[in-house]
């Protein structure tokens, strides 16, 4: 299977005004449901707002980090959660709300971040946010601290075989989110020749993709003489959250 490299062109400001928008409207529905509750005295909705403020900031997280990572600035996620924050607390009617945030500050995050895309065959994106949402109505004071982690990591190496006059080069990469297997939804694979220039593989007639279906990727393909000792490889990955990585490596000869 041959994946078509993701364009980005304005994709930044777009996945920023479109999470912004989905957090928006949910937000707006809740509200509506809980005016709705107070005129019914139905309390059960409570835990339905903080279960869906809960999603939200993971969603809010998740559309940041795949901004940042596509070059936005880093200082979208703080700007974003800020927007949140104040949105929740002047749309709830059951009382009086207030939320907070904390940006990851433990090494090797900062302000919330980690962002390292290696040459040693491992790449990560990374947001991490501890929150609190503090609720208070006639009936008494509701508190809750959550945290929310979003992270996509690829690692990636690769060999080199010399078969006949040409070189085969085979790329496994392996996709995750939060640590589990994932998919992508993009993903390109580069090359280095001689003279240190990069090239995209997948434009070779020999390329092949191969998915695996459990967030690993083979990737497939010849390139002519002369032999490049220790050839550089890059692999560009869009997971399917929009969250951009990419990690280096270098081929081993077998």
């Amino acid at each position: 299977m041959k994946m078509l490299k993701n364009n980005t062109s304005g994709q930044v400001l777009i996945l920023a005004a479109l999470a912004m928008a989905l957090i928006i409207s949910s937000a707006i529905i809740y509200a509506y449901q809980i005016r709705a509750a107070i005129r019914g005295e139905n309390h059960s909705m409570l835990g339905y707002f903080v279960r869906n403020v809960k999603l939200e900031s993971r969603n809010l997280v998740i559309g940041s980090l795949a901004n940042i990572s596509q070059g936005g600035s880093n200082e979208t996620l703080r700007t974003n959660l800020q927007r949140w924050g104040s949105f929740l607390e002047s749309h709830y009617y059951l009382g009086e709300c207030s939320f907070s945030f904390e940006l990851c500050e433990d090494a090797p995050y900062s302000s919330g971040l980690r962002i390292f895309w290696g040459a040693n065959g491992f790449g990560v994106s990374s947001a991490k946010v501890d929150c609190s949402l503090s609720l208070t109505d006639e009936n008494g004071e509701f508190n809750t601290g959550y945290s929310v982690n979003a992270t996509s990591h690829i690692r990636v190496n690769a060999t080199s075989q010399q078969l006949l006059s040409q070189y085969q080069i085979n790329v496994t990469i392996r996709v995750f989110n939060e640590g589990s297997p994932a998919l992508c939804k993009n993903l390109t694979v580069y090359y280095k020749d001689k003279s240190g220039a990069w090239h995209d593989a997948g434009l070779l007639d020999s390329y092949v993709l191969q998915d695996y279906g459990n967030g690993t990727y083979v990737a497939r393909f010849t390139v002519d003489p002369p032999r490049v000792a220790n050839r550089e490889i890059r692999v560009e990955c869009f997971d399917q959250r929009e969250i951009y990585v990419e990690a280096k490596t270098t081929c081993v000869d077998i």
